[in-house]
């Protein structure tokens, strides 16, 4: 079985919707508490028993998590531990990248979710009790919800109704809106 060795702790492993073989892993130094990130972009060729880095994206802080996008098979979303969102093309050259970062939450970004029924909207988890929904072409986040009172860990969208999400939180609760 091939192995891929990273540098720094993994957080989180996503395959792209697109290409059946290429998966995106975010990585923290010192198990995420301090240092830096990376967000590695693989390919696991079925003919070669070699694993193939595409692309890597360094980031000052720790990314805890990665999304693809569901509408554009080249781009990717990061969580990243100075509360920020970063886009990645992985069609563009590295410094072209990351194309922007959304910076809204007050502490962690740890969990992320593309939208796979409605494809154009992502949602956001993080240690500020919050979850926020976004899209890639509005500068600033669609809605935030509140309903947490501790970090919230992990946000899903449910993958028959487009307005249906759940999250997990560390306040021993799950929330699951109606109308997203």
């Amino acid at each position: 079985m091939p192995v891929f060795k990273t540098p720094f702790n993994g957080y989180s492993v996503k395959f792209s919707p697109f290409y059946e073989s290429r998966l995106a892993v975010a990585t923290s130094q010192n198990f995420g508490i301090l240092g830096n990130g990376r967000v590695h972009v693989i390919d696991l060729s079925p003919t070669s028993p070699v694993i193939n880095e595409l692309i890597a994206y360094d980031t000052a802080d720790g990314v805890y998590d990665v999304a693809w996008s569901e509408s554009h098979d080249s781009v990717l979303v990061a969580a990243i531990a100075d509360g920020s969102i970063k886009i990645y093309d992985t069609a563009l050259p590295p410094q072209s990248n990351p194309l922007r970062s959304f910076k809204e939450h007050a502490r962690e970004v740890h969990g992320l979710d593309y939208n796979p029924t409605r494809r154009d909207s992502f949602l956001s988890a993080s240690w500020d009790d919050s979850v926020k929904l976004w899209t890639l072409d509005r500068p600033a986040s669609i809605r935030t919800f509140r309903e947490h009172a501790y970090c919230v860990y992990s946000a899903s969208w449910n993958p028959k109704h487009a307005d249906v999400f759940a999250s997990a939180s560390g306040d021993c609760t799950g929330m699951d809106p109606r109308a997203a």
